[in-house]
């Protein structure tokens, strides 16, 4: 049986509401947790941005009269859980950029199946969804460099690492080669 368009309309801004609630209360799980100032600052401007977005949704609810739904407290509390969890060992900026970049890929795949369903939704319902699959997709780019960065400072430690090895090495055999009697030497050189 197709769903009215009062149903359809209501179940798109419900789900935009639940995605935007879920962005915010992930970011606040996290953001006590967090030491570095850029990731710090770029996650506050996140939550800014979904907060800004939570008030467009609810003033869109009350124009269509539609009762917005948050998630509930299970929910909630299962995803406080999980980011506890998820950085109680390992609280560096890859790991909580990971935790991040994982719930804005859910958020765009979920945005992405409501909006298939949605086509005779009202236009700026769909705008709005259209809107925070956007602002997702740029935050999963906006937090990549925090894992890159993090990968890019242990490759220039290994590098350097590896460079003072051999540089060991090399340092070994130049005192080894000159502490062998000249003969030695000489008769190595000739064959």
């Amino acid at each position: 049986m197709p769903k009215t368009q009062k149903e359809m309309n209501s179940h798109l801004i419900i789900s935009i509401f639940k995605n935007l609630q879920t962005a915010k209360q992930s970011i606040n799980n996290i953001i006590d947790k967090i030491s570095d100032s850029k990731l710090k600052r770029e996650l506050k401007s996140q939550f800014k941005d979904y907060d800004e977005l939570s008030e467009t949704c609810e003033d869109l609810a009350r124009v269509y009269e539609i009762e917005l739904v948050d998630n509930s407290f299970f929910q909630k509390a299962k995803m406080w859980l999980n980011v506890n969890m998820a950085t109680m060992m390992d609280k560096s900026n890859r790991k909580i950029a990971s935790i991040n970049i994982i719930g804005s890929t859910m958020g765009v795949l979920d945005l992405m199946s409501v909006l298939a369903e949605s086509k005779r939704c009202k236009k700026e319902l769909v705008n709005l969804g259209r809107t925070v699959m956007s602002l997702e997709e740029r935050n999963i780019e906006k937090l990549k460099p925090f894992i890159l960065i993090q990968n890019e400072r242990e490759k220039e430690e290994i590098f350097d690492n590896q460079t003072k090895e051999s540089q060991n090495e090399n340092d070994k055999k130049q005192v080894k080669n000159h502490n062998k009697p000249k003969s030695e030497s000489l008769k190595y050189r000739e064959t």
